[in-house]
């Protein structure tokens, strides 16, 4: 009997529920229009980050392989193939500039979905407020913590590190300070990096980092909304456990 395929948009939103359960009263098919929002934010940039390791798998690595083996055998085919010098190594390196370039797209997706998903926190959490009242200005000036510290998670930390190098290094392993396990690669030669490599790396920002940041994000908002209301002394005895079980968890991610 053949197996039916899921819909993916269903795996992914039943795979999602440990943190969406965690939204005091939010329900999955409410249509409060802050709830809403942030609910189809999630989904979406969730399904891009996938795709994104599709459109690789599928088209680009495929295509840029079969580009550089048309090369390969235009050169073999050629009349003046006896005067050509070109290597291997020379013909892989639109393979290679593929890769690097995802790097940079991979670190944008990353980026932009750590600063919305900020946005869409305050609006359902915070009231709409931004700048000096905003969730982020609150934990940075009370615990010196960042949402933003691409330096906290050594696998961002390479993804950021090299999309820096292909930005501002033109592909070349400079820039400062060195990512630790990447420090052996020499200044005079590009970043090269396999697919296979590229493709855990995207995994792990889907399967792990998407999910710890979301997490971090939904617990460290409802901290400050129950602060805030600790604040304005209507903390009663149910707010109050809440609020001892957020901040043992606010510890954990922080």
């Amino acid at each position: 009997m053949k197996k039916v395929r899921r819909n993916k948009i269903d795996l992914l939103i039943e795979n999602l529920s440990v943190e969406f359960s965690k939204i005091p009263n939010f329900e999955l098919t409410q249509t409060d229009t802050d709830a809403n929002r942030l609910f189809n934010f999630i989904i979406i940039r969730f399904s891009e980050i996938q795709d994104f390791k599709s459109l690789y798998q599928g088209y680009f690595i495929p295509s840029t392989n079969k580009a550089i083996a048309d090369a390969r055998n235009e050169i073999r085919a050629s009349f003046y193939r006896k005067s050509l010098n070109v290597s291997d190594s020379q013909l892989k390196e639109n393979y290679y500039d593929t890769i690097r370039l995802g790097y940079v797209g991979l670190f944008h997706k990353i980026e932009n979905y750590v600063k919305d998903l900020l946005v869409e926190a305050n609006q359902l959490f915070n009231e709409g407020k931004s700048g000096d009242d905003s969730i982020e200005k609150f934990y940075e000036k009370n615990y010196k913590f960042k949402f933003t510290d691409w330096y906290a998670d050594l696998w961002i930390n390479k993804i950021n590190w090299i999309c820096n190098c292909v930005k501002h290094y033109d592909g070349y392993p400079k820039k400062e300070p060195k990512y630790k396990y990447l420090n052996h690669l020499p200044e005079n030669e590009k970043i090269r990096i396999n697919h296979d490599e590229f493709y855990k790396d995207i995994d792990y920002v889907v399967n792990t980092f998407y999910h710890l940041k979301l997490a971090q994000v939904f617990t460290l908002s409802l901290f400050k909304m129950v602060t805030d209301s600790k604040n304005d002394d209507i903390l009663n005895d149910e707010l109050k456990e809440k609020y001892l079980d957020l901040e043992r968890q606010m510890k954990q991610l922080m």
